[in-house]
């Protein structure tokens, strides 16, 4: 099978996704929008349901999406549920030690991903606008603390997305991104100094797989004001986090020991 096939195949299971496919999707639609011939398509459709990946309803003549795929689906819920279920006590952790909220980020591709997050004790606490917000990469503690350990072409896939700006604090310019970027690779862990979210100060570490790659992230946010109040604070927060992700990544060499296989 050819690379343009290989990604046409994708393409259509993409659509497949993104589109409302529970009542079927017909041979017409998939080639107006994805601007295939129908000839090709009906053959290629025909191998896909061949293989369990769609399903053709011979009454309607129209394509679903197969038990293949839910399969692959279960298999990643175990993965990323073992990895969680692994993770959580030391969110955990970073939320009694600050009681500040507390993330646990990942990308899934080039979109940056809420894996499980917890709330903030106290009375005056930050919002948890970040979990719809998978464009955020570049403004976001989680984001760039993943950004800044990724290899130059992961991080050049990514990049190409628009910067978007939500604050006026936040890096909307590539160049000063790279640099900003940089820093933090130095420094071992990275912030957002209201970059996302007016008023919200955010501190966030790698938490890096057996290879030594960036798997996810973990951070911590609070109000602005307690950390030019008290530097105390902000050192608190640093500490926690740091250690939580450490924490985390023996994840890795755990499941290794036992020769499985962690989601990557």
């Amino acid at each position: 099978m050819s690379v343009k096939s290989i990604s046409k195949t994708l393409n259509t299971l993409d659509y497949f996704l993104e589109s409302d496919s529970r009542k079927g999707i017909s041979l017409k639609e998939i080639c107006d929008h994805l601007g295939f011939k129908k000839s090709a398509a009906h053959h290629m459709l025909s191998t896909i349901c061949d293989q369990g990946y769609l399903y053709q309803d011979l009454k309607s003549k129209k394509y679903f999406l197969g038990s293949k795929l839910k399969k692959f689906g279960e298999v990643i819920d175990l993965n990323a549920n073992s990895f969680i279920n692994f993770a959580e006590p030391f969110i955990k952790k970073i939320n009694d030690t600050t009681g500040e909220a507390v993330h646990l980020a990942s990308f899934e591709g080039t979109k940056l991903i809420t894996l499980s997050m917890l709330e903030s004790v106290h009375p005056v606490r930050v919002d948890h606008g970040f979990l719809n917000k998978d464009n955020a990469f570049h403004a976001t503690a989680s984001g760039k603390a993943m950004l800044a350990y990724m290899s130059e072409v992961s991080q050049k896939k990514i990049l190409k997305a628009k910067l978007e700006k939500f604050t006026n604090h936040t890096i909307t310019n590539i160049n000063l991104l790279t640099n900003e970027l940089k820093k933090i690779k130095k420094n071992g862990f990275a912030t957002d100094d209201e970059e996302f979210q007016p008023g919200v100060f955010c501190v966030g570490y790698p938490i890096f797989d057996d290879e030594q790659r960036p798997f996810a992230s973990v951070s911590c946010s609070s109000p602005k004001f307690k950390i030019t109040t008290d530097k105390k604070y902000l050192e608190k927060i640093k500490n926690s986090v740091k250690f939580s992700a450490l924490e985390i990544g023996k994840y890795f060499k755990k499941t290794r020991k036992k020769g499985d296989k962690h989601a990557a």
